[in-house]
């Protein structure tokens, strides 16, 4: 509500530069063509404007593990998203990172998904995932499971964010598999024309090398079990997790609190603390 009209104009002058934007064009086109067509669509747009820097700050020391419980009443379902601040995208782990997150909860076969959905029946699909940018992003697992059962997805959720840290060891067939959903899925990158566009502009936005792609399989390839275990156990911190519940809390407090997982942090529907009982 704070913005006006103004601040709005001076972030389209600061950023709408022709310095600072990339034009990816894809299709059944000449270069030439689409070069003129550009520079003929933008010769009244005034020279300017740089590469844009930034220097992201340091992420605030985190909180201890909470829950924190969000009341809907009446909700047939109750959401989880239980987190914490992730790398970005240029870190050095993320080809481990990536193995890691597709044997947690990448795909179908993932170890949260096979647990939650598949053997105890509690959801219709669950997952995890890191959202990589050029600066810290989150690293999140959740979904939407039976309410009168939330206290058992936690333990269940919690079980595995465990499991692949270590306790639960990694096999031999279960890293293949990962590694082979992750390369066989590189493809579907490139299987229409706007998917091609969208791929050569997360090496624009991403930093990447041109070769990003070619290269792609071999470093997943060399990921190694001893690799996840130590990204897990540094990315996916049990002692620094904020686990977001949104349900009906008449029916599920009790019961997630018998857990001991966490102690509970009462939110309103803003995110704003409210007292508890």
């Amino acid at each position: 509500k704070a913005i006006t009209r103004d601040d709005v104009v001076a972030l389209h002058k600061a950023y709408f530069q022709p310095g600072r934007a990339v034009i990816v064009v894809t299709g059944d086109v000449a270069a030439a063509t689409v070069k003129a067509t550009v520079e003929n669509a933008l010769a009244a747009w005034p020279a300017g404007g740089s590469k844009p820097s930034f220097t992201y700050p340091a992420l605030p020391k985190p909180d201890a593990t909470a829950i924190y419980l969000v009341d809907k009443p009446g909700a047939a379902q109750s959401t989880f998203a239980i987190g914490l601040p992730g790398p970005a995208r240029d870190t050095k782990d993320y080809y481990a990172l990536q193995v890691m997150n597709m044997m947690l909860g990448g795909f179908f076969q993932s170890r949260l998904n096979a647990n939650i959905r598949e053997d105890k029946g509690l959801s219709y699909g669950v997952s995890s995932s890191f959202a990589f940018g050029r600066g810290p992003g989150a690293f999140r697992a959740g979904g939407d499971v039976i309410s009168a059962k939330s206290d058992v997805a936690l333990v269940e959720f919690i079980k595995e964010l465990k499991g692949i840290g270590g306790s639960r060891p990694v096999t031999d067939e279960e890293l293949k598999t990962a590694k082979d959903a992750l390369v066989q899925s590189l493809p579907e990158q490139f299987a229409s024309v706007s998917d091609i566009n969208g791929s050569i502009r997360t090496l624009v936005i991403d930093g990447l090398p041109d070769t990003y792609y070619q290269q792609f399989g071999m470093a997943v390839a060399a990921v190694t079990t001893a690799d996840v275990v130590r990204v897990a156990k540094q990315y996916v911190d049990l002692d620094h997790l904020a686990i977001v519940i949104v349900g009906d809390r008449a029916t599920i407090e009790g019961p997630l609190k018998a857990t001991g997982i966490a102690p509970i942090v009462y939110l309103d529907i803003d995110g704003n603390v409210v007292k508890g009982p």
